[in-house]
């Protein structure tokens, strides 16, 4: 389960719950090539840069980039650094977590460009660094806090399903023309230029969305049509189906049906009478 899912399902848990706890918010001015060195909070906290652009490294060599009007929401104890590629500036905010949370996330999400003002205006009061808060204040605080968090757990993970949807389509109209075209195929470009996608993103698409490639899928188009064809249509020649299916050659039709069907497409026909 990708890190956003756990961030989900935490807010989910816990949206009807007491809010989190305000801890503390400060503004940070940082200069082009500044590096804040690897560290970690016992708190979540969320860091929203409404100037700038730069690098988060996190452990295990992942990094993680940000832009101006992006935010990365930290888990509690996530060790990351940050170095800065152009001037400026940091609106930090941490919330405490208690042990009666559960199924706190581990990893840390990111908000490319949040142009909700609501959360905006929230991440700037709620960074001003004010550390003297009355009960009441406070209260107000951890509501702010707390719905802030939940509101980029909720954008974020809106966006990708948006994102993710749209792909889809794509990825369903791609094999729909692999479907219809097999035979005739050149080209897995032309797929692309069907769906109306770049062909490298349809590349890395559908083997996001399916675990597997374009070209196995077409290739499993043809083998599953050479089954049809080996089995009904006895009076048909291997090259006859190599044409049919799109194959080259009948020599190349074989051995691609073999590696499927661990077998030859003569003895399948033989094995299906």
């Amino acid at each position: 389960m990708d890190s956003l899912s756990f961030w989900a399902r935490f807010v989910s848990r816990y949206k009807n719950a007491p809010p989190l706890t305000y801890l503390s918010g400060v503004r940070h001015l940082v200069k082009r090539g500044v590096c804040c060195p690897m560290h970690s909070h016992p708190a979540i906290e969320m860091v929203y840069h409404p100037r700038g652009r730069g690098i988060t490294r996190l452990e295990k060599d992942r990094d993680v980039a940000f832009s101006e009007g992006s935010v990365v929401v930290y888990a509690p104890g996530q060790r990351h650094d940050q170095v800065m590629d152009s001037e400026g500036e940091d609106l930090c905010v941490t919330l405490a977590v208690s042990p009666r949370h559960r199924g706190v996330p581990r990893h840390c999400f990111t908000v490319g460009r949040v142009g909700e003002a609501a959360v905006v205006e929230d991440m700037r009061l709620l960074s001003r660094g004010r550390v003297d808060l009355n009960p009441t204040e406070q209260a107000i605080f951890n509501l702010r806090a707390t719905s802030t968090l939940y509101a980029l757990v909720h954008l974020a993970r809106t966006r990708y399903e948006e994102n993710t949807h749209g792909t889809e389509r794509y990825v369903q109209k791609a094999e729909q023309y692999v479907r219809d075209h097999f035979a005739t195929l050149v080209t897995l470009r032309e797929a692309a230029e069907h769906a109306g996608i770049g062909y490298d993103r349809l590349r890395h698409a559908v083997k996001a969305l399916r675990g597997r490639s374009l070209v196995r899928y077409l290739t499993e188009v043809r083998i599953e049509r050479a089954r049809t064809l080996l089995v009904h249509h006895s009076q048909l020649s291997l090259k006859q189906i190599a044409t049919l299916c799109g194959f080259r050659d009948e020599y190349y039709f074989s051995a691609v049906f073999h590696r499927s069907a661990s077998m030859p497409p003569g003895r399948y026909r033989a094995h299906q009478r």
